[in-house]
């Protein structure tokens, strides 16, 4: 039986919430990061980056004490404001004109550790510390897990009943996103949505299973548990409608010693390989782009019983051209492999290569929130990014506090 709870939320004022969310602070360009540092006393910024990376030299401790005071700084001005009351937040974000809605609130971390939330990716043990070492230094959940919900269509009833209302926050950010959001302290509607988790079979974790796990190791190590806040992660869980999931294309910036003509003749021995006028969208074909233009893949199908992870086309690719061919056997690790977002567009690879940037570029199929699914539900590991997934959530707009205070 899942189990969501209701916080009291630490939140931006309406006028400023457009400027406090930030991405993470990896996601600027170092000009940009400094610009929207130097120009914005209100982005969260300040809060996850306090010394404007003047502190790389001081312990780990150190930066993520300042950290803390530099949270506790944003309540005293005011930037940040905390409900009087525990509450779900529904909230809202359009993007590009494709919309996804979910319920913010905190998620146990009992049902992850026994499996209930479900993984499809490897958490890496140093890092898992990290981030664990970050939450209990600072105290706070600055930026939601994503899940998606099986839901048959109860959850986005019960928003529904909200969002005809107007919303405490309705804002654009300088990227053309519109965020909205409504605070829900009602009872009923908090019980109604409670019982609906509770007859869900599982949530599936989409983007933030290192923040997760570092959760479930605070909660360890803390001895937390029933409503202790360091027992719950803050997550963002929306029904898998409103997941939108992408492809994660690849360029490489080597043939492994090949000509172009060399190398799409060694495509041929994987599986059928024709000239293509352009990428294509079929499940199962790798449209692969060189300086000889687009050609298209058919890789074979997987060996029947094959397990979930291993039949999709990003671990084919791997399996068949990647490593054999190119000798790319790590992605995590190759420098001579790079992941390109399907949101830039397959214009995006041929500029990559016809530059000279790359020598080959693969554009994938979207992985599909059912082979997601099925990949999780068999206890298997997804490749890494086989799958750019929007909403991207900011940090700042609802802050999860760690210490019931």
């Amino acid at each position: 039986m899942l189990q969501i709870r209701p916080f009291r939320a630490w939140r931006p004022a309406p006028e400023k919430a457009h400027r406090v969310g930030s991405r993470s602070y990896v996601a600027y360009t170092p000009e940009e990061l400094a610009a929207k540092l130097e120009g914005d006393p209100y982005t969260f910024l300040h809060v996850i980056h306090p010394d404007q990376g003047r502190d790389a030299h001081l312990p780990r401790a150190e930066r993520y004490h300042r950290v803390r005071r530099k949270f506790k700084a944003f309540c005293d001005l005011g930037h940040l404001h905390r409900d009087a009351e525990p509450c779900f937040y529904v909230y809202e974000q359009t993007n590009r004109g494709v919309a996804s809605q979910g319920i913010i609130a905190g998620v146990s971390v009992a049902d992850y550790r026994q499996g209930s939330i479900k993984v499809h990716e490897q958490t890496l043990t140093a890092r898992e510390a990290l981030f664990t070492e970050y939450l209990e230094a600072t105290g706070i959940n600055a930026e939601p897990v994503l899940l998606a919900a099986p839901d048959d269509g109860g959850l986005e009833y019960l928003m529904t009943l909200v969002t005809g209302g107007r919303p405490d926050s309705d804002f654009v950010t300088n990227d053309g996103v519109r965020h909205r959001f409504w605070a829900v302290s009602d009872l009923t509607w908090r019980h109604a949505v409670q019982e609906l988790f509770g007859t869900l079979p599982a949530l599936y974790i989409a983007d933030g299973h290192h923040r997760l796990a570092s959760s479930a190791r605070t909660a360890e190590h803390s001895g937390a548990a029933d409503v202790d806040p360091k027992a719950w992660c803050l997550a963002y869980v929306l029904p898998h409608t409103h997941l939108h999931l992408f492809n994660y294309d690849r360029a490489v910036t080597t043939l492994n010693g090949m000509s172009a003509e060399a190398f799409i003749e060694a495509l041929g021995r994987v599986g059928s390989v024709e000239k293509a006028d352009g990428p294509g969208t079929v499940h199962g074909v790798v449209c692969v782009y060189t300086r000889l233009g687009w050609h298209a893949l058919r890789l074979p199908l997987p060996p029947p019983g094959a397990p979930p992870a291993e039949a999709l086309d990003p671990a084919r690719l791997s399996e068949l051209v990647l490593g054999p061919i190119l000798g790319i056997h790590d992605l995590r690790t190759d420098p001579h492999v790079h992941f390109v977002p399907g949101t830039h567009g397959t214009a995006e690879l041929e500029r990559l290569v016809d530059s000279g940037t790359m020598a080959a570029a693969f554009h994938l199929q979207p992985v599909s929130f059912g082979e997601l699914k099925a990949v999780a539900d068999s206890g298997g590991t997804m490749p890494p990014k086989s799958t750019y997934i929007e909403p991207k959530l900011r940090s700042g707009l609802t802050v999860y506090s760690l210490e019931d205070v």
